[in-house]
């Protein structure tokens, strides 16, 4: 007898050819055998034999609790729901089921394959497993302190639902499997203490959801997992103290969403990852003492939200952000934004809520876009400064990139702030190099002093016309004080060259002389003798550099 039905999933058509032949596979033995041909674009890709077991055949093995073994064995419409109506169960009632294992098996359903509401006592292995179509439902289901093996498993199209689900506390192993279905719902999963691995998983195109499921001491390994253009959900999940590794993965154009999740410790790694064209959200996540990493990933160009969440690390060292990137976390003690690149906006002034971040890492950054940030409500100073392990030079290439930032944005103040700490430690970097390699490089420490002494301490680099100003008079002063003092050491003089009869006294004649040098005025009233002379030269050198020095600081402020 020949029986020819093809079912259509997202991407294969199977047809089935039952024959009235015996099947034997190791310990299987089958009075029919089923042929499943897999068809992709019409094109034969697999021929493949089972063993014909009919539904009653398992529940006669369920009411007698026996082991079930389905390896390479054909099920069609199979359903926990269904047995239980035969035998007067409630549908809410669990039913205990010893050793199953259905490895390569092939179940095939008209709506549903159901095997919710079970309680596995021993082993469990559906590897290479095929669901080829319909819902497939493990609802409520419960399992024992030993490994499930999901490993390289079809899902068809449908709902796919671990819902509820209790797993034991051992390895729960999904690795390479395929969901071709509508939704992927591991809502309110406890995955016990046991590693969850989801290595090399291709959903696809199906929705995929984790929202508060819960994790123990295992690892959470998602690397290199294919999710497709929906909305991928981790929202309120506990992640335990085990490493959550989702590496190498990449998501499509669907919302991101692991808002009010948390992880007590250990490690969260999404290196290498690509996110698609949609929004991406870790809003208040609690990142605990994990290490976070989100290092050389690209983030598509949707919004990326850090919002009020808490971490002690998150480095995003590497990445490429063409994203609206919000940072304005709780608290989160190192935020590492090294070496990447900038296309858009990043986001760290506090708006509703108050910022704490206490070190900002930007060395090697390449800022094309902009980073919303304010030098006193940030504390800016103290998040370069903070750096235990950059170098002077560093520190210096920081503050210019801030500089540079805050001149784009209009925030002067700020950007007179930055261009001071970039000038100071880019000249304390040159004075260390230059006292770590001796030689001719002493011979630049005089010019350091002058910037040190000149450009900085009297003006701040010609961001202060006040303290240009400040310094002016303090320097006009000094000489004043000089000329008065050679007298008495019998080294100068300042005489009266016609004769004035003013009546000033010794006093206000060096204070007077002193004035219309620093200003270069120049009557001629009186002049210096001795020593006086060259003092005078200085001091009219220096009132010429100062003035201009303020015309410059001062024109600055007024342009700007």
């Amino acid at each position: 007898m020949y029986l020819y039905r093809k079912m259509e999933s997202r991407i294969a058509t199977y047809q089935i050819e039952m024959l009235d032949q015996p099947f034997h596979y190791e310990a299987n033995e089958c009075s029919k055998t089923v042929i499943v041909r897999t068809y992709v674009e019409n094109k034969l890709i697999s021929k493949t034999k089972y063993g014909y077991v009919t539904k009653e055949e398992v529940y006669e093995w369920l009411k007698n609790g026996q082991d079930i073994n389905l390896d390479r064995c054909y099920v069609k419409n199979f359903s926990i729901s269904e047995y239980k109506q035969s035998i007067d169960y409630e549908e809410l009632t669990h039913i205990e089921l010893q050793n199953f294992s259905a490895q390569n098996a092939f179940f095939d359903c008209t709506l549903r394959t159901d095997f919710s509401y079970i309680d596995f006592k021993g082993t469990v292995k559906f590897n290479d497993a095929v669901f080829a179509h319909g819902n497939v439902s493990f609802y409520q289901c419960e399992f024992s302190d030993t490994p499930l093996e999901f490993k390289n498993v079809e899902f068809g199209n449908g709902e796919i639902s671990f819902q509820y689900v209790k797993f034991g506390n051992d390895d729960v192993l999904f690795g390479s499997s395929k969901f071709y279905g509508g939704v992927v719902s591991f809502v309110n999963a406890n995955f016990g203490d046991g590693n969850a691995i989801f290595n090399n998983v291709n959903f696809y195109d199906s929705k995929v959801k984790f929202h508060f499921s819960r994790f123990g001491r295992g690892d959470v390994s998602f690397q290199k997992v294919k999710f497709g253009n929906q909305t991928v959900d981790f929202r309120t999940v506990e992640f335990g103290s085990g490493r959550v590794d989702f590496r190498r993965s990449v998501f499509g154009n669907g919302y991101v969403t692991f808002d009010e999740s948390e992880i007590k410790s250990g490690r969260f790694n999404f290196r290498y990852v690509r996110f698609g064209n949609n929004d991406m959200s870790f809003q208040q996540f609690n990142f605990g003492t994990a290490d976070v990493f989100f290092e050389n990933v690209d983030f598509g160009s949707g919004r990326l939200s850090f919002s009020e969440c808490l971490a002690k690390k998150i480095s995003f060292k590497g990445s490429r952000l063409d994203v609206y990137l919000d940072l304005r976390v709780s608290k989160v003690d190192v935020i590492d934004l090294s070496e990447t690149v900038l296309r858009d906006i990043i986001d760290m002034k506090p708006l509703d809520h108050s910022v704490h971040i206490k070190t900002l890492y930007l060395n090697g950054m390449r800022n094309l876009g902009r980073i919303i940030i304010d030098w006193k409500v940030n504390n800016i100073r103290e998040l370069i400064l903070s750096q235990p392990d950059t170098s002077l030079r560093q520190k210096s290439e920081q503050f210019n990139n801030l500089k540079e930032n805050f001149d784009q944005s209009g925030q002067y103040d700020d950007e007179d702030e930055a261009y001071i700490l970039f000038k100071r430690y880019e000249l304390a970097a040159d004075v260390k190099e230059a006292l770590a390699e001796g030689g001719k490089k002493y011979l630049k420490l005089p010019a350091y002093a002058f910037k040190w002494l000149i450009f900085d301490k009297m003006g701040l680099f010609a961001t202060s016309p006040l303290r240009v100003l400040f310094s002016m008079i303090v320097v006009y002063i000094t000489f004043s004080l000089l000329y008065l003092l050679l007298p008495v050491v019998k080294l100068g003089n300042i005489v009266n060259s016609v004769g004035a009869t003013d009546g000033l006294s010794y006093f206000q004649t060096c204070f007077y002389h002193s004035a219309i040098t620093f200003l270069t005025i120049g009557y001629g009233d009186y002049y210096p003798e001795g020593f006086s002379r060259g003092i005078s030269v200085v001091e009219g050198w220096t009132g010429l550099f100062l003035m201009s020095y303020f015309t410059v600081a001062f024109v600055r402020k007024i342009l700007r």
